[in-house]
C-alpha cells in the first residue's frame, strides 16, 4: 500500500512538472509575441525610423564639412596665388626706372592676371562662405533630429513603463486567480481522488484478506 502510494504521488507529480514546463514554453512565445505587438502599438517603430534619419543626416554633415574644407582650401590657395602676384607687381614697380622689355610684358601680364585673381579669390570666398552655411545648416538639422528621436524615445520609455505597470498587476492577478483555484478547487479534488484511490486499494486487500481467511477456515474445517 505504501508503495502504491508512492508510486502515486511520483507520477502526479511527473505530470505537474511536465505542464510546467509545456505552460512556460507557451507563455514565452506568447510573451514574445505581445512583445512585438506592444512596440508597434507604442509607436516604437517611429523611433526606428528617426535614428534612421540621424544616421541619414551624419553622413550630410560629413560630406558638407568635407566640401568645406575643399572650398576653404581653394580659397587659401587663391589668396596666395594673387598675394604672390601682387608682390611681383610691387617688386617690378620699385625698379621701375631698370626695367627691361621683358620687365614691361611681364608688369603688362600681371595686371592682366590680377583681375582673372581678384574674380577667382571672390569666388573662392562666396563658395567657402556658402559652403560653412551649409555646415551650420546640417548640423542645426542633426540636432533638431537628435532631439525628435531623443522626445520619442521618451514617450516610448513612459509607455513601457506604464504597460508594465499594468503588465505587473495583471500577473499578480493572474497569479492569485491561480493560487486561489488551486486552494478552493484542484487540491481537494487532489485530496478525493487520492480517498477514493486509498478507500478502493483497502477494499481490494480486505476482499483478497476475507477470501484467504475464508480458503484457511475451509481448508482447517477439512482437515478436522
Amino acid at each position: 500500500l505504501q508503495g502504491y502510494i508512492t508510486k502515486a504521488t511520483g507520477d502526479t507529480a511527473i505530470g505537474i512538472r511536465k505542464r510546467a514546463d509545456e505552460f512556460t514554453v507557451v507563455s514565452q512565445a506568447l510573451f514574445s509575441e505581445l512583445g512585438g505587438q506592444l512596440n508597434r502599438a507604442t509607436g516604437y517603430g517611429e523611433i526606428e525610423l528617426l535614428k534612421k534619419k540621424v544616421e541619414v543626416q551624419e553622413s550630410r554633415i560629413n560630406a558638407a564639412r568635407e566640401a568645406a574644407q575643399t572650398t576653404k582650401r581653394v580659397y587659401e590657395e587663391a589668396v596666395i596665388r594673387r598675394s604672390n602676384s601682387q608682390r611681383e607687381v610691387n617688386e617690378l614697380l620699385q625698379r621701375k626706372h631698370t626695367w627691361t622689355d621683358a620687365d614691361v610684358g611681364r608688369f603688362t601680364l600681371l595686371v592682366r592676371e590680377d583681375h582673372s585673381y581678384e574674380q577667382a579669390e571672390a569666388r573662392a570666398k562666396e563658395a567657402a562662405k556658402a559652403a560653412d552655411e551649409d555646415v551650420e545648416r546640417e548640423l542645426k538639422e542633426l540636432l533638431r533630429s537628435i532631439l525628435a528621436r531623443y522626445h520619442e524615445e521618451q514617450i516610448w520609455s513612459d509607455k513601457i513603463r506604464s504597460a508594465s505597470t499594468y503588465g505587473s498587476m495583471a500577473a499578480l492577478a493572474l497569479n492569485l486567480l491561480v493560487f486561489i483555484m488551486a486552494t478552493l478547487i484542484v487540491e481537494p479534488w487532489k485530496r478525493r481522488r487520492l480517498a477514493h484511490t486509498f478507500e478502493k486499494k483497502v477494499e481490494e486487500l480486505s476482499g483478497e484478506t476475507k477470501d484467504l481467511l475464508e480458503k484457511e477456515i475451509h481448508d482447517l474445517a477439512t482437515r478436522l
